[in-house]
């Protein structure tokens, strides 16, 4: 086939891909939305967050948010605020509207963040070909955890836009710009911090410099909105205790149906009754969490590493994300994205054997199927079939297993370079 053919087919892939993203995911999910909005679902917490700091008050204290609700007289209850205090900053929008309008809006604003987050990546990594943006359209087209996220009103595509655009920032090498978008990813959601120390790892000091200092200066630009004292209580009273699974009230169980974590594996094996996870379970995923971190900065101690490789490693980095805290739901899922096309890209260009291909399509057709759909599974030959029915229930768990074992194999392994940086050399010797 010739160039001209395979760039049509490219465009014609990523024409049907985002047709069915409109149609048989966007659409769907509005209309769920608009007709059953179930009072904001997660999105709420955030809504009365930033009403409740805007009056001045603790928006950490779940009490605080429950009252604003109540006085408002759409609901009686939301879930704690967990995100850190310069999250904030991005719902002010939000203040004049009430929950429903802004529930919708944010429906819209999470679809361009979406789009946001998906450039970036396209951006960074067109190098390495048309195949970029082809499994980049078919990724979000197939991946429920997107529609997942919109309608519950999540914020994960906020962290994920400025943590990809910081990324894609600093590797052209604009550390100051890439330093400050990353920043601002962690004050939207801690976890990409792990980013961070990936820069430390590779010797990016100014990158992680202007990371930290991005923070700082957010923090400092929203104690108009929420006061020094109340953004201390994140840091000492809430944070801490994510580790034990106290996420400052939430009364959702860490074994509910869907939770793709390692603590919620460590829980299920080592049961005990309540809402936290057992002191063993605990030091356990601790453990994990640390040899997990440990063996990638392990893995990607090279400084030589291509685009391709270095696309892997920010992979098996966002897979990271998504096992090491104790709640990981579908929503959250969306950080596996960039491993989903980093892996598939290894695998057809030559840096994962074809022994994969078989193992990455089931991990897809895993992500693709709605966990509702996988839940009705579960329960109807749970009883009968249990150990089936426990590989049902875990079948995206392991999916992140083997979309993160994919990518940190391929982060370690270099071949003929694609460059995103000028200048840097055509080729880098196998590790």
């Amino acid at each position: 086939m010739g160039a001209d053919a395979r760039g049509a087919l490219a465009k014609l892939l990523i024409a049907a891909a985002v047709t069915w993203h409109l149609l048989v995911t966007l659409a769907p999910a509005w209309v769920t939305v608009s007709t059953k909005p179930s009072l904001g679902r997660d999105f709420a917490s955030y809504y009365y967050a930033v009403q409740v700091a805007a009056d001045g008050k603790d928006p950490y204290a779940k009490g605080n948010l429950s009252k604003a609700a109540r006085k408002s007289g759409k609901k009686r209850g939301v879930h704690p605020f967990l995100y850190p205090p310069p999250f904030l900053l991005v719902m002010v929008w939000a203040l004049p509207l009430d929950l429903m309008t802004s529930y919708k809006a944010w429906f819209w604003l999470d679809e361009l963040w979406l789009a946001a987050a998906m450039f970036a990546l396209w951006a960074w990594w067109k190098p390495m070909g048309r195949g970029v943006g082809v499994l980049l359209a078919i990724s979000v087209a197939a991946f429920t955890a997107v529609s997942g996220n919109h309608i519950m009103g999540q914020a994960n595509f906020v962290g994920l836009a400025f943590a990809v655009a910081g990324l894609w920032q600093a590797d052209r090498g604009r550390w100051l710009v890439g330093g400050a978008l990353m920043g601002a990813a962690c004050m939207v959601k801690m976890s990409p911090a792990l980013f961070v120390g990936w820069w430390l790892m590779r010797g990016k000091w100014r990158e992680a410099l202007a990371a930290c200092m991005s923070a700082l200066l957010l923090s400092v630009a929203a104690l108009p909105l929420i006061g020094f004292e109340h953004q201390l209580a994140f840091y000492t009273r809430v944070l801490p205790l994510f580790g034990s699974g106290d996420y400052n009230g939430l009364t959702i169980p860490i074994d509910m149906f869907g939770n793709h974590s390692m603590p919620n594996l460590w829980h299920q094996l080592l049961w005990i009754p309540g809402p936290k996870l057992s002191t063993t379970a605990q030091t356990l995923s601790s453990m994990t969490a640390i040899s997990l971190v440990l063996g990638l900065g392990w893995r990607f101690r090279y400084e030589d590493a291509d685009l391709l490789a270095r696309a892997n490693q920010v992979g098996a980095i966002g897979i990271a994300m998504l096992l090491v805290p104790v709640y990981t739901y579908e929503h959250h899922c969306i950080w596996a994205l960039p491993a989903i096309v980093a892996s598939v890209l290894a695998l057809s260009q030559g840096r994962l054997g074809w022994g994969w291909a078989p193992v990455l399509s089931l991990a897809f057709c895993f992500w693709a199927v709605e966990i509702s759909d996988m839940k009705r599974m579960h329960l109807s030959i749970k009883s009968s079939l249990p150990a089936l029915g426990w590989l049902i229930q875990e079948a995206k768990f392991l999916a992140l297993l083997v979309f993160g074992a994919a990518s940190a194999l391929a982060g370690a392994r270099t071949g003929p370079i694609y460059n995103a940086v000028p200048g840097e050399r055509e080729h880098v010797p196998a590790q």
